[in-house]
This record gives C-alpha cells, sequence and structure tokens, in this order.
C-alpha cells in the first residue's frame, strides 16, 4: 500500500452515524467514510452480494477495512445515508421520509438492486397524498418498478373524464402518453362531448386493468393477483 494512498484514507472523515464499531464491510462517498454490516448488503443486493461473496478462489472480497473501502461513484454522503437509514431506521416499522428521501432511497435502491428496499420505497410513496398521479408514475417508471404497480395508476388516468394535458404527456413522456390515449380510445364507446369522455356506464376496474395490460405486455389478470397479494401493504387510495 503506497504512502500516498494512506495519506489519502487518513484525511476520510468518518460518519458521524454511520461508522460502525464492530461493523465489517467499509464503503466510501466522496470524502466521507462508512463502516457499516455487510449482511444487510450481500443479502438484499445481488450486486453488491458478488462483491463481497467472490465466487472465484482468486478473488478477494472488498471493502474489508478502511485501507481499501468499497468506493461509491456518483453518490454523495448524504444520499448513501438516506438508503442507510432503511436498514438501521429505530422505529422499526415506522418509515416516517419526506418524497425526495424515498426518491433518493428508490433511486439507490434501483442502482443496486435492493428489490425489496424498491417494494418499500413504493409501498411508502403509495401513501403520500401530495405526490400528484402523474409525477408518482413518472417516478416509478424512472426507477423500473415493478409494472403491476403502475397498472392502477394509468387506471386512473383512463377513468378521468378528460384526457392528459400538455403538461402532464411532457411529465410521462411520450411511450406512456400513447399508452394512456390508446387505451381510453379502446375503452371508451361514445364520442367526447364538450371536452368530456366518460367511462362507458358498466364498465368495471377489472375492464380498464386487462385493456392495460394487454398494451404493457403483461398477464391477463396479474394486476389483480397482485393486488390481492399485496392487499395489506397498498390498501386501496383514498384519492
Amino acid at each position: 500500500m503506497s504512502h500516498s494512498r494512506n495519506n489519502n484514507i487518513s484525511l476520510l472523515d468518518h460518519h458521524s452515524k454511520y461508522y460502525i464499531d464492530g461493523a465489517d464491510l467499509h464503503i466510501v462517498a466522496e470524502r466521507t467514510l462508512f463502516r457499516v454490516h455487510g449482511y444487510f448488503f450481500s443479502r438484499e443486493s445481488p450486486i453488491f452480494n458478488k462483491r463481497l461473496n467472490p465466487a472465484s478462489p482468486g478473488d478477494v472480497r472488498e471493502g474489508t477495512n478502511d485501507i481499501d473501502p468499497i468506493i461509491l461513484e456518483n453518490v454523495t454522503p448524504e444520499e448513501f445515508e438516506k438508503l442507510l437509514w432503511v436498514f438501521y431506521n429505530p422505529k422499526y416499522s415506522l418509515y416516517e421520509a419526506s418524497i425526495d428521501d424515498w426518491n433518493c432511497i428508490l433511486n439507490l435502491a434501483d442502482k443496486w438492486d435492493f428489490n425489496e428496499v424498491k417494494e418499500l420505497a413504493v409501498r411508502e410513496l403509495h401513501k403520500k397524498k401530495d405526490l400528484d398521479l402523474v409525477t408518482k408514475m413518472a417516478l416509478y417508471q424512472k426507477y423500473k418498478v415493478d409494472q403491476r404497480h403502475l397498472v392502477p395508476l394509468y387506471a386512473e388516468l383512463c377513468r378521468r373524464d378528460h384526457p392528459l394535458n400538455l403538461d402532464e404527456a411532457q411529465i410521462l413522456g411520450i411511450e406512456a402518453t400513447v399508452l394512456v390515449n390508446n387505451a381510453r380510445e379502446r375503452l371508451r364507446a361514445n364520442p367526447s362531448y364538450e371536452g368530456r369522455s366518460p367511462l362507458p356506464e358498466g364498465l368495471e376496474e377489472g375492464d380498464v386493468f386487462r385493456a392495460l395490460e394487454s398494451q404493457m405486455g403483461l398477464e391477463e389478470g396479474a394486476t389483480a393477483r397482485f393486488r390481492e397479494e399485496n392487499a395489506a401493504a397498498f390498501p386501496e387510495s383514498s384519492e
């Protein structure tokens, strides 16, 4: 180990909360050194699992000490701290955080394939009444959330009397806008009246879901089954 590298390591700041004595995983974000429990990372993320549990005998486990930590690229200490809070939250099942915080957590969970953390972020964002529908959909699309979470949100747009406006279309992007417009056309038998285009009477939620599933490449009925399996985690929205 070179003298200059030792000097560089000595200049790092230990994180005030997440440099934990006795923990076995050493990680650097910018100029901040974290020491956390590798168990969470190897269990939850296949990307980190490969780095912490190398398959080949000649490969070396990364991040075993302060001198040779795992270095995170393009991640700030503040962002990484938000992800760590998920694992070290002292309130157990209570996860009280802002929309911006969950957005950050969802970003890192997607970046490193923390799928269960991703689901947690979606559950918590689902509860945020001040997160508008279209922005929520754009967020889920950006971070490749399970499409079965998106079908009910698309259905809300399809049930609306009014089509997407320009601002909403710009937020969602071309592909999602075309999908919504095609589904609305398919579901509506009657022409628009004074700019309003309500769904035909008798059309049920399942009909809307099936129309969207066929366009999104999902198996028919997949959304209904997914909602039943996750009923406790995703109660019906009051919106």
